[in-house]
């Protein structure tokens, strides 16, 4: 399920010939796309206790940022799972005073500071555009109203709010399905839910009424950062929105938790064509 390759690489070498052979619009009538996003649960050893039990957030967010940087696991092993998510914890707890239901503000704001990814939030997402960000693979972070997924193996707390966030990986037409990796669950990896079912409980949280404010239905859109430097220099800059903002040092660059690997060289040119920014000092 997790990719077509995957599903061809189970027919004889003929047909598969035949199939790659044929028009692109031979496969519209049942199209389908799924990205290998790594999984993980919230708790990734089992153990429910704080923080573990609200931490649907950061797991979605190490899940797409472990994506970004071309990790190919379908699981993140457990012992690497919790130390992905403990930075994320002490970031929160720092910025926010806290870590448990981080809504779409706070979410977006410690992925474009914190991760090695950008957000984006959405509101009132059409299912085309959220199936345009998969097509262009960009897994979509959803925010939901958990309860009324009516999913009879998640454990919401009598009396919380039911605020949940997950990945959207995929999808297929035929099954009108979402392909989700949902971290409520321990085998939560690509777990189908229908499209109306995620589309119906999409929400945003409220710290305010410390509910799920169902009329702001809201994803959040994800693209890798972009770092770059000139052929044979050592400095690097962040692009963002068009424009280059210089990181001053080494120790700037990793106290965001931002990867080497996403560097890339470009011409003087390239470079100079940018209009810069601020640079980043901290």
């Amino acid at each position: 399920m997790r990719n077509l390759f995957l599903k061809l690489s189970k027919f004889p070498p003929l047909l598969i010939l035949a199939l790659s052979l044929l028009p692109a619009s031979a496969f519209a009538a049942t199209p389908a796309h799924y990205l290998n996003v790594p999984f993980t649960p919230q708790v990734p050893d089992g153990n429910w206790s704080p923080p573990w039990n609200n931490a649907c957030e950061e797991s979605s967010v190490i899940m797409v940022e472990r994506y970004y940087l071309g990790d190919q696991r379908q699981r993140i092993p457990p012992a690497e799972a919790k130390a992905l998510m403990r930075p994320l914890f002490r970031w929160e707890d720092r910025v926010f005073g806290g870590n448990a239901d981080t809504n779409a503000e706070r979410t977006a704001r410690l992925i474009n500071e914190y991760t090695s990814f950008e957000a984006t939030i959405v509101r009132n997402p059409s299912p085309e555009a959220i199936e345009a960000e998969l097509n262009a693979d960009r897994p979509v972070i959803t925010l939901n109203y958990g309860i009324a997924l009516n999913n009879p193996r998640h454990r919401f707390r009598r009396g919380g709010s039911g605020y949940h966030m997950m990945v959207l990986t995929g999808y297929d037409h035929a099954r009108n399905q979402f392909a989700v990796n949902d971290p409520e669950l321990s085998e939560g990896l690509d777990y189908p839910y229908s499209y109306d079912k995620i589309l119906s409980t999409l929400g945003d949280f409220d710290h305010r009424t410390k509910k799920v404010n169902r009329e702001l239905p809201t994803v959040i859109f994800t693209k890798p950062k972009e770092f770059i430097r000139a052929a044979g220099r050592r400095r690097v800059y962040l692009v963002r929105e068009g424009r280059k903002f210089l990181i001053t040092r080494p120790k700037v660059f990793t106290a965001h938790r931002w990867s080497w690997r996403l560097v890339r060289a470009v011409s003087a040119e390239e470079l100079a064509a940018l209009p810069e920014g601020e640079p980043i000092e901290e």
